[in-house]
């Protein structure tokens, strides 16, 4: 009878390989010796198939849903951490102006939160804190929370606390010499020593962006300050820092305040009693993220994965189009087609005809002069009225003519606009516009109502018949019901384009998906150190990717969220969006991955 040991290794290879690469993993490494040179094989696989990845930009993203409770509540600049087979994560803020002390563990076999009864001291409520594992331990570290005083930020923290995994306690540390309260700092672990640089701080009621470096003796609990070389890294908090061996720091972007933002990189050489700061020669700059901080980051292997905002390419600035009426005057420019603005508004298509002016009706006899109370006025005293300026701006000569037949300009310019009083409305195609309640002709036998029968000062003429106007309106009415169909036709061609299109679109990578989405990019560091030694000049890459860095289901636009390595994957939790328009949903607790895809035969 053949077991399961009969099979070959690549078989058994390939069936861990479908696995968690967790726990459940681990389980398969106590079985025997053979087992655990499997198992070891596939996280090596794992790890080099997710590298592989990023580089042939062959990557999905996978949404994990949480239906069961416990479930953590939605959340931005929190900690996180990874250790072993659990990301924990710590504090941060909500969309409430609330902040959080407690502490979650995410089971990443199982795929959900376990929320531990931690002993001991508890760290105060507070966001953009620093959470590091070093052994058993959790290492936690500044902050900040919503300040409770009016007109005031926020209030910064420099408590040190240190969570004991195996005894699920929490300790303070009160230290007589350290760093200044801070936030938005980064760390990394060397041997048995902490390294802080940089942070939004707080030095005598000053708050700054900074540019130290502190270190903390995990062994003896003891800050001090190292020496460092007088070129240094401009002041900045945000950014992102990787460790590359035990003795060299990697530091890539930041911001120093507001329009200040950084996509350098910089390198410090920690090796001697003098640590040194050395700039980072950057290639292929337009692969970079326009907005190197605030955003997720991490290390893998010699390539750091930084999500953001898609590239500059895939904002498209829309210069608002002025309507044809509102355009400034210009003597040079020909006159647009009367209603011309109204057929853009109604969305009609370019091969309509303009409308063409009607020719001008015969003007009709003169009506008799209307009855004007007596008022003795000087024949001296009687002068035209004031031309007043059309709408171009431009004033009519004092020489014109009636108001009926307003003066023609002689040249290429084109003609001076005629003056359109609220009562005279008799121009080139007035007839198919509606007439107001009191600038109708009066019927006969019609009662009008007093208030509105106050004979104007200067009689309205004489307006075409009613026949005419039913035959104007018929023709606009034809119009637009061309141009509705015109419009509906369109709607259906562009409808089914798009139906093609998705269709036709590749099932992983599609083009052009959700534009609010959050990038990827890729920066290899193979060019910094090479057998322990600092290349010259010391040099890192960003790759370019497909789409520019999108991949269909990926996370919304959020910033302050964070990101961890796993094994073969990376987990994105959190964060918070900025494109959302309802406050109560601005804010997430999600937990996405970034893996490469599984072939199952």
């Amino acid at each position: 009878m053949a077991t399961i040991q009969d099979l070959p290794d690549e078989i058994l290879e390939f069936i861990m390989s479908l696995l968690p690469p967790y726990e459940d993993l681990d389980q398969c490494t106590i079985v025997c010796k053979r087992w655990t040179s499997l198992a070891t094989n596939v996280r090596s696989r794992k790890k080099a198939s997710l590298q592989k990845g990023l580089l042939d930009f062959n990557l999905c993203w996978r949404e994990e849903l949480f239906l069961t409770e416990p479930r953590i509540s939605a959340r931005f600049a929190h900690a996180s951490a990874l250790h072993r087979n659990s990301m924990y994560v710590f504090g941060g803020a909500s969309s409430y102006d609330t902040t959080f002390n407690d502490l979650w563990r995410f089971d990443l076999s199982r795929r959900e939160w376990i929320r531990p009864i931690s002993k001991g001291t508890y760290p105060s409520p507070k966001a953009g804190a620093s959470l590091i594992s070093h052994g058993d331990q959790l290492v936690l570290f500044g902050g900040w929370r919503y300040s409770y005083t009016p007109f005031q930020m926020c209030t910064l923290f420099d408590e040190l606390h240190c969570y004991n995994i195996g005894e699920n306690r929490w300790t303070i540390h009160v230290l007589a010499f350290g760093p200044p309260p801070m936030t938005g700092h980064s760390v990394t672990i060397h041997r048995n020593k902490m390294i802080v640089f940089g942070g939004y701080q707080k030095i005598q009621e000053v708050l700054g962006a900074s540019n130290d470096l502190w270190i903390l003796d995990l062994e003896n609990m003891v800050w001090k300050q190292p020496n460092v070389s007088d070129l240094k890294p401009p002041s900045r908090y945000g950014q992102f820092q990787m460790p590359i061996g035990d003795d060299f720091i990697l530091v890539i972007g930041g911001t120093g305040g507001v329009n200040r933002i950084f996509n350098d990189a910089w390198l410090l050489d920690m090796r001697g009693k003098v640590w040194r700061w050395r700039s980072v020669q950057i290639k292929n700059k337009k692969g970079t993220v326009t907005h190197n901080w605030s955003y997720p980051a991490c290390s893998i292997g010699k390539k750091v994965v930084v999500l953001g905002p898609t590239s500059p390419n895939d904002f498209q600035i829309v210069r608002q189009h002025r309507a044809a009426h509102a355009l400034p005057p210009n003597m040079g420019r020909a006159r647009p087609p009367p209603n011309a603005g109204e057929r853009a508004r109604h969305g009609a298509a370019p091969n309509i005809p303009p409308r063409q002016n009607l020719p001008r009706p015969p003007a009709p006899p003169p009506p008799p002069a209307p009855v004007v109370p007596a008022v003795s006025v000087p024949s001296s005293s009687r002068q035209p009225p004031e031309p007043r300026p059309g709408p171009s701006g431009l004033s009519p000569s004092s020489s014109s003519s009636s108001p009926q037949q307003p003066p023609a300009i002689a040249g290429p310019s084109r003609p001076l606009p005629s003056m359109r009083s609220p009562i005279f409305r008799h121009q080139d195609d007035d007839h198919l516009l509606p007439k107001r309640f009191n600038q109708s002709p009066p019927e006969p036998g019609h009662m009008a109502m007093a208030a509105f029968s106050v004979p104007p000062t200067n009689p309205p003429p004489q307006h075409a018949s009613r026949e005419r106007q039913l035959e104007g309106l018929r023709k606009m009415e034809e119009k637009f019901s061309a141009m509705r169909r015109e419009k509906e036709q369109r709607e259906q061609q562009e409808a089914a384009a798009a139906a093609a299109a998705k269709s036709a679109a590749e099932a992983v990578t599609p083009k052009r998906i959700k534009r609010n989405g959050l990038a990827i990019y890729v920066c290899d560091l193979s060019g910094l150190i090479s057998d322990g030694i600092i290349q010259e000049p010391p040099v890192i890459e960003w790759l370019d990717t497909r789409n520019n860095g999108l991949i269909d289901g990926a996370p919304d636009h959020f910033t302050f969220s964070t990101m961890v390595s796993g094994n073969g994957e990376l987990i994105v939790f959190g964060g918070f969006n900025k494109n959302s328009k309802d406050e109560c949903a601005s804010v997430t607790n999600s937990v996405h991955f970034l893996a490469v895809p599984t072939a199952v035969v």
